[in-house]
């Protein structure tokens, strides 16, 4: 299962920058991970856990209800770091992926449906390598944040299925995606830490929360492909972990 969640806006000319980042969990390791950070955000101690959404932007601007009793920035950041330590830590049945797109860089391409494509390849490309390495025949399920870019990327979906996109079919994709409301499941929200964290790191250089997850993106023989950063054609060097895994290579 893959979860995904976005992070910046496409529509606002101030920010470079869309992410769409994602969790991948094997279906044994879902409960784990979900009681984990269920445990973690009851620790916060900021009222009822339930009514805790993890939404980065939010978190780390002090918006919303139960985001914005908690005035101090500092404890606002620690919990986001607490969050992000559940992912950091080096668990065989979770893979991060992220796909960070130069708007302007792009364009005339749509970054959203850029973003979508990447991350579908990315995943399938990672569960081919698994059932090559496990002589499996496993099949994937990505599960997305409802949002206004629902339709559009059903359609493209449909369209990947039957026509195939840029690299072929996605074969190892059981389905279209699945579209969940944030509140009612962890992953997503954890995603959407991903895509944030992602984010902060290639818009305002900012690597505190980002840095730590960089081991935990797919990677293979040294590359890593969990992490893409789409910077157009003709764009200067870039030493980001994933220009410079594939430079080396």
């Amino acid at each position: 299962m893959l979860y995904v969640d976005d992070s910046g806006s496409v529509g606002n000319p101030g920010e470079e920058f869309f992410v769409l980042g994602g969790v991948s969990v094997f279906e044994r390791g879902i409960y784990h991970l979900i009681r984990d950070c269920d445990e973690c955000v009851a620790e916060f101690g900021i009222g009822d856990g339930v009514d805790v959404e993890l939404h980065g932007s939010e978190a780390y601007s002090g918006r919303g209800r139960v985001w914005g009793a908690l005035r101090s920035r500092a404890e606002r950041e620690e919990k986001i770091q607490l969050a992000l330590d559940l992912l950091a830590r080096p668990t065989p049945a979770v893979r991060l992926f992220a796909v960070a797109v130069n708007k302007e860089a792009v364009s005339p391409r749509d970054p959203i449906e850029l973003a979508f494509e990447e991350i579908c390849n990315r995943f399938n490309l990672f569960l081919q390598r698994n059932n090559n390495r496990k002589r499996t025949n496993e099949r994937g399920l990505i599960v997305m944040d409802k949002s206004k870019h629902e339709r559009p990327l059903q359609s493209l979906a449909r369209h990947f299925r039957v026509n195939g996109a840029t690299w072929g079919q996605f074969r190892n994709l059981a389905e279209v995606p699945l579209f969940v409301d944030s509140t009612s499941t962890r992953l997503v929200q954890l995603a959407d830490l991903v895509a944030w964290a992602t984010w902060r790191k290639f818009e305002h250089q900012d690597g505190r929360f980002f840095d730590k997850l960089i081991p935990r993106f797919d990677a293979d023989g040294g590359v890593i492909h969990g992490l893409y950063h789409a910077k157009g054609n003709g764009a200067l060097d870039c030493y980001c972990p994933a220009c410079h895994s594939r430079a080396t290579r």
